[in-house]
């Protein structure tokens, strides 16, 4: 059998690489005569291998598939969907461990010389169906970048030229790479024989931002605003507004004076003077039950 952790992609084993399948969702009773016939009808097998537990014997969920020609490959990539024993499974291309492996229809294609987006699409055309093309020039000069992007139809294209990586384009060797968007970085690329993300592709911490909302911009550099020179005092910050609860008016600017009760004497000695905004206590009212003589502030009768 094949080594299948031989082929590292780009230049080396292009060629066998491209005639090579990845399987994925396979049912665990699956066996390899099931898995073998169901490819042997789109041509001719050179190798395949179903991934199984040592101690169950079961499959593990994947396997590989080696054609003997490429255009077989891409003859059973376009009949999708695949069925084996009675399940759905995920068929692509056996993509490199050094690539990413997160799916996208998009490519990043690098040292591009003066040319037209036309032309480049033309070209591009001879892979799959392309939806978008775009030659990037400088926006003073007018001259070419260097660079462009290629949208297809496809992420099975797509696999294919990052697999081919460098092409010929014009009399010059250009290369291919896939142009990920954040909601693919994002994504944990599990789908080729679990390897994980590329370690190149950065996502933002898990959980940040909420669902819905829009990530923070970054400031420019140099916004933060400067420091008070040495000894100056910090400008003086207004004081924030007491929060009003819903459907309840602000308070009022200062409490209504509360009459006083008529009766009450006036403050003993020693006690403070009444709270300001309110005004002092009316005289006391003799008592017509209990008449007696009146009395000093703080005196009491026996």
């Amino acid at each position: 059998m094949a080594n299948w952790n031989s082929a590292k992609g780009g230049d080396e084993d292009v060629e066998l690489i491209l005639r090579k399948l990845f399987v994925g969702g396979v049912r665990p009773d699956t066996t390899d005569d099931q898995f073998k016939t169901y490819f042997t009808k789109f041509g001719e097998i050179e190798d395949f291998v179903l991934i199984k537990n040592k101690q169950t014997n079961q499959s593990k969920g994947f396997g590989f598939v080696t054609y003997r020609q490429q255009a077989t490959v891409d003859e059973c990539l376009s009949k999708k969907p695949h069925t084996i024993n009675g399940k759905e499974v995920d068929v692509k291309r056996a993509v490199p461990k050094d690539q990413p492996q997160e799916r996208c229809q998009k490519i990043f294609v690098g040292g591009l010389p003066e040319t037209t987006e036309s032309d480049l699409k033309e070209f591009f055309e001879t892979y799959g169906t392309v939806t978008q093309c775009q030659f990037k020039r400088d926006q003073n000069t007018g001259r070419g970048r260097g660079f462009g992007f290629v949208s297809f139809d496809s992420s099975d294209t797509v696999d294919k030229l990052i697999i081919m990586k460098h092409i010929d384009f014009n009399g010059k060797t250009i290369e291919c790479k896939k142009a990920l968007d954040v909601k693919d970085k994002q994504g944990g690329g599990m789908m080729n024989g679990g390897h994980g993300p590329n370690p190149s592709v950065y996502a933002p911490q898990a959980g940040y931002p909420p669902p819905g909302y829009p990530a923070p911009p970054m400031p420019a550099y140099g916004a933060y605003p400067g420091y008070p020179a040495y000894g100056a005092p910090a400008a003086p910050q207004a004081a924030a507004a007491a929060p009003t609860a819903p459907g309840y008016a602000p308070p009022a600017a200062a409490y209504p004076a509360v009459p006083a009760y008529p009766g009450y004497p006036a403050a003993a000695p020693g006690y403070p003077a009444a709270a300001p905004g309110y005004p002092a206590p009316a005289a006391p009212a003799a008592n017509p039950y209990y008449p007696q003589q009146a009395q000093a502030p703080g005196q009491y009768s026996q």
